[in-house]
């Protein structure tokens, strides 16, 4: 019972992470909208660029990970 806890916990977890990362790409796709409307300077933009990529990245990740703890779970 105290594994299945922890399990089910890990999954809740992850689940809410991707979320997060789901809502901060859409943030951040926003934020580099502003920049580009606005005069920053382009070195600016490309490193907010480089965040959203990373946040990209991160996505089939956690979708991994919700996967392979939810086949230990089964």
């Amino acid at each position: 019972l105290r594994s299945l806890k922890i399990k089910t916990g890990s999954v809740k977890r992850l689940v809410k992470d991707r979320t997060v990362y789901l809502d901060e790409v859409i943030h951040q796709q926003k934020r580099i909208e502003i920049l580009r409307t606005q005069d920053v300077h382009e070195a600016d933009i490309r490193k907010q660029n480089e965040v959203l990529e990373e946040t990209v990245q991160m996505i089939p990740h956690m979708e991994r990970r919700i996967k392979d703890v939810m086949e230990d779970l089964e």
